[in-house]
C-alpha cells in the first residue's frame, strides 16, 4: 500500500507504522553525526561549549543517543508480539521520536541551556519507553521475557547516575564515566539475553536453508552461565574495576560466551550473513572481556584493553544484526539481506580492528589509524545500511499486513 492509500484508509504513514521504522533508520543516520564532535576535537576541526568534557559527551552520545534509540526500536517491537499487545504507532509514536529529537538537540547545545533542562528532556525518552514497555512486559503473555524490561531499567538508571554525578549530586566515589561504563556492560547483558530469543529462530533459518546436516542443539544452562557471568562482570567492573579479581571475572565471563559458542551452527549455515552478523558480533563480546581480563591481571596491557572490542564491535555490531534481521522479517520481506551489507560488515570490522588495535601497537599514528579511520568504516557501516534499508523502512509492507 502506499503513503497515500494508507493515509486514505486511515492507517498511519509507514514510518509511523512500527517503532522499528523511525528509530532504526534514526539511529543509523545518527550514529555517525554523534561522534563528529568527538572525532573534530581530537583533530583539532570541531568544539562544542565546555558545559561537558568531550570525553562524557561522546559518552553519552553514544549510549543514551544512537544506542537509546535503537533500544527503543527493538523494545517497542519486540514487546508486542511477545506480550501480545497492540504497538505503538501513528501520532503516539511521532510524539516519542520528537521527544527523542529534542534529546538531541538540547545536547548539542548543552553549553546553552540550563543543565536541569537537558536532563529533563533526556530522561523524558527513555522514562516513556519504560511506562509503555514495562506494564506489557508484566502481563501474563510477557512476563517470561521481563528480564529485558529489568535491564532496560538499570540502563536508565544508570543514565540517572551519570546526571547526578555531572551535576555534582552523586553521594559516594562514582562518577559520570563510571556511569557510561556501567551502561555499556548492562547493554552486554542485553546482548546475551536477546542472543537467547534470536539465535534460536535465525540458526534454523539458516540451517534449512544452507542444507547444513549439523543437528540444532541449544543448552539453556550454558546460556545461563553466559549471562548470569556476564551480571558478575558489570557488577565488579562498577565496583572494583581493574582489580584482579574483576579481571578474572572477565576471563570467566569470555570463557562462558565461547562456551555458548561453540552450539551455535558452525559450518555452511554460517556462510548466512544475518548469522554470521550476530555471530561476529558475539565474538568480539567474547574477546574484549578477555582482554579486560588480562588488562586487570597483567600491566602488559593498558586499561582500556578490549572496551573498543565491547563497543564498537561487540554493541555496534549486535545492533547492526538487530537492524537487518527485524528489518526485514518486520516488513515482510524473506531472511535474505542485500548484498551491500556485506560492506557494511567489512567496515564495522575493519573499524573495529583499527579503533583497537592502533593506540595499542602505532601510537604514532593513533589520530589518523587510531580514530580518523575508524570514524570512517563506522560511518560507511550505518549509512550502507541506511541505503540498502532506508526505502524498506520508509514504504509499506508489500504483503498489506500491518507493520
Amino acid at each position: 500500500m502506499s503513503t497515500s492509500a494508507a493515509l486514505r484508509a486511515g492507517q498511519p504513514w509507514p514510518i509511523l507504522a512500527y517503532a522499528f521504522r523511525p528509530f532504526f533508520l534514526l539511529a543509523a543516520l545518527y550514529a555517525p553525526l554523534a561522534l563528529l564532535p568527538w572525532v573534530g576535537g581530537l583533530l583539532h576541526q570541531l568544539s562544542l561549549p565546555a558545559a561537558i568534557s568531550p570525553l562524557l559527551w561522546h559518552g553519552h552520545e553514544m549510549l543514551f543517543g544512537f544506542v537509546t534509540a535503537a533500544l527503543a526500536g527493538f523494545l517497542l517491537t519486540a514487546v508486542p508480539s511477545w506480550a501480545r499487545v497492540e504497538p505503538l504507532v501513528g501520532a503516539r509514536l511521532a510524539g516519542l521520536v520528537g521527544l527523542w529529537l529534542a534529546g538531541r538537540a538540547v545536547f548539542w547545545l548543552v553549553g546553552s541551556l540550563p543543565p536541569w533542562l537537558v536532563v529533563a528532556v533526556n530522561l523524558a525518552f527513555p522514562l516513556c519507553v519504560l511506562a509503555w514497555v514495562m506494564p506489557a512486559l508484566l502481563g501474563a503473555e510477557g512476563r517470561r521475557h521481563l528480564s529485558l524490561g529489568v535491564l532496560a531499567g538499570l540502563f536508565v538508571l544508570a543514565q540517572l547516575g551519570f546526571y547526578l554525578a555531572w551535576l555534582g549530586l552523586m553521594p559516594g566515589p562514582l562518577g559520570s564515566l563510571d556511569m557510561l561504563h556501567l551502561a555499556a556492560n548492562l547493554l552486554l547483558v542485553m546482548i546475551a539475553v536477546t542472543a537467547s530469543r534470536i539465535v534460536r529462530v535465525i540458526s534454523m533459518v539458516a540451517v534449512t536453508t544452507s542444507g547444513s546436516q549439523r543437528p540444532l542443539r541449544f543448552t539453556p544452562a550454558r546460556e545461563h552461565l553466559a549471562v548470569t557471568t556476564l551480571c558478575l562482570f558489570v557488577l565488579a567492573d562498577l565496583l572494583a574495576r581493574g582489580h584482579p579479581v574483576s579481571g578474572w571475572i572477565a576471563l570467566a565471563a569470555a570463557a562462558a560466551q565461547a562456551d555458548r559458542l561453540s552450539e551455535w551452527p558452525w559450518g555452511r549455515a554460517m556462510g548466512r550473513l544475518y548469522l554470521l552478523l550476530l555471530t561476529l558480533a558475539y565474538v568480539w563480546l567474547m574477546l574484549g572481556l578477555a582482554l579486560v581480563g588480562i588488562a586487570a591481571l597483567s600491566e602488559s596491557l593498558p586499561a582500556y584493553a578490549g572496551r573498543h572490542l565491547l563497543f564498537f564491535g561487540a554493541v555496534a555490531g549486535a545492533v547492526l544484526a538487530v537492524f537487518c534481521i527485524a528489518g526485514l522479517r518486520h516488513t515482510g520481506r524473506p531472511l535474505q539481506l542485500p548484498r551491500v551489507i556485506w560492506l557494511a560488515m567489512a567496515c564495522l570490522t575493519m573499524g573495529t580492528l583499527l579503533r583497537s588495535a592502533v593506540p595499542l601497537l602505532w601510537p604514532q599514528y593513533y589520530l589518523v589509524g587510531g580514530v580518523l579511520a575508524p570514524f570512517l568504516c563506522w560511518l560507511l557501516a550505518f549509512w550502507l545500511y541506511v541505503v540498502s534499508f532506508g526505502r524498506m523502512l520508509l514504504i509499506a509492507r508489500p504483503d498489506g499486513l500491518p507493520g
